[in-house]
């Protein structure tokens, strides 16, 4: 005959395993629970910490890092990642087969001197402090953005069409850089610019034939200039060779004047010195050289003043 079982006789034993059972339930919950407190901050990404909707911390570094699980909320942010606003046009397809879909109301802006071009921007920017651009601004990347367009079309407003064509691109992108970063820095939208590149620039359609006759014509001043400076330079060192070589010879013609002119005064003032002592022997010499020099391979006859001959001893070539 089967044994009746009490349930008396039971329950004590299970309500012992029971209150075994709960703690340990429990104490596995509770490890699960903070378990999920657990996430990571990955290498170049920072972290707000919200308790309750209030931001308590700022993680920096990368790592393993915890938080009060079910209270607290964690956002986190690529602040190393480059990011990129468009103006004038938006890219549809990135890589090799790049797309790129036109934005006309963006890209179209009135110049210094009232002229309609197309102007395609790209404004570079990086989140500095992740506290400003989270909290201190309500939709900080449209903020951004307005203040970009309205730089953007300020500056171009500011200079010629030549310039923001071809003269002065390089100019004109640094200027938007400064003003922008001016403008962010007192929104503090906790952003830094790094560049600004005017991607395309380029005329309306109704006026795009005249504006490349234009560039023709300035691509051609562009190789006569050229070709004019490559003339300068090859005859610029020709001719300052030349007048070098000038300046040369008339040094040395100077020289050899000067030395000459010295000799005959030397001459000349040995001359004088033999003449103080004789002069009739020696103005009669110097008479005679200088009517051997007039008349040389003559016969020479000297007269005396009542008209006679005078014997005199050729020595020279008279003796042969």
């Amino acid at each position: 005959m089967d044994r009746v079982i009490n349930i008396r006789e039971i329950r004590p034993d299970v309500e012992a395993k029971i209150k075994t059972l709960v703690p340990l339930v429990l104490a596995v919950l509770a490890a699960l629970i903070l378990a999920t407190g657990f996430y990571t901050v990955d290498s170049g990404e920072e972290a707000v910490v919200l308790r309750f909707g209030r931001h308590v911390d700022t993680v920096v570094t990368s790592g393993l890092k915890w938080r009060i699980p079910l209270i607290d909320k964690v956002w986190k942010i690529k602040v190393s990642e480059l990011r990129r606003l468009e103006f004038g046009f938006r890219t549809v397809k990135e890589g090799a087969n790049a797309q790129y879909v036109e934005v006309p109301q963006e890209s179209l802006m009135l110049t210094g001197d009232e002229n309609l071009i197309n102007v395609e921007t790209i404004v570079q920017y990086r989140i500095v402090d992740i506290e400003k651009y989270l909290f201190l601004i309500d939709k900080g990347e449209e903020a951004l953005r307005a203040a970009a367009e309205a730089t953007i079309r300020r500056v171009i407003a500011n200079h010629p069409m030549d310039a923001a064509l071809t003269e002065n691109k390089s100019g004109i992108q640094q200027e938007i850089r400064d003003d922008l970063q001016y403008i962010v820095d007192r929104y503090n939208l906790g952003v830094m610019i790094t560049a600004v590149q005017l991607q395309d620039v380029y005329p309306p359609d109704e006026v795009d034939d005249a504006f490349k006759d234009v560039a023709s014509a300035r691509e051609d001043r562009a190789a006569f200039i050229n070709q004019a400076e490559t003339y300068a330079n090859e005859v610029i060192p020709r001719a300052r060779g030349n007048a070098a070589e000038a300046i040369n010879k008339a040094e040395a013609f100077k020289e050899q004047r000067i030395a000459q002119a010295r000799g005959d005064v030397a001459l000349f003032n040995e001359i004088l010195a033999e003449y103080r002592l004789g002069p009739e022997v020696t103005r009669t010499r110097l008479y005679l050289e200088v009517l051997e020099e007039i008349l040389p391979g003559m016969e020479v006859y000297i007269l005396d003043e009542q008209g006679n001959t005078i014997k005199w001893l050729p020595i020279g070539g008279g003796m042969q």
